[in-house]
């Protein structure tokens, strides 16, 4: 099973804080790294991110928000720039 290479980003009310809390939880638990405040990268075969976007949904139900899923081709992930200087 071939691995897809995904970036999730999502936004909650600021009164579901601890909505935040658990998606980044569970994201975790999938192998997310974390990118930044609300945007994580996962590598995950095509059948076990549908049961994360499954998962993600049922919680998102409980206080509303948005999550976006990227999908870049491989053509497009050569062409993403990254400047980080965290690890100089």
């Amino acid at each position: 099973m071939s691995e897809l290479k995904v970036i999730v980003v999502f936004d909650v009310p600021v009164e579901c804080d601890w909505l935040r809390t658990e998606i980044r939880e569970l994201l975790k638990d999938y192998g997310g790294i974390f990118l930044q405040y609300s945007v994580y990268e996962l590598d995950l075969p095509e059948k076990i991110l549908d049961r994360l976007l499954e998962k993600l949904e049922q919680k998102l139900k409980k206080c509303g928000g948005r999550i976006d899923v990227v999908k870049p081709c491989s053509r497009c992930l050569k062409k993403i720039l990254v400047v980080d200087t965290t690890r100089l």
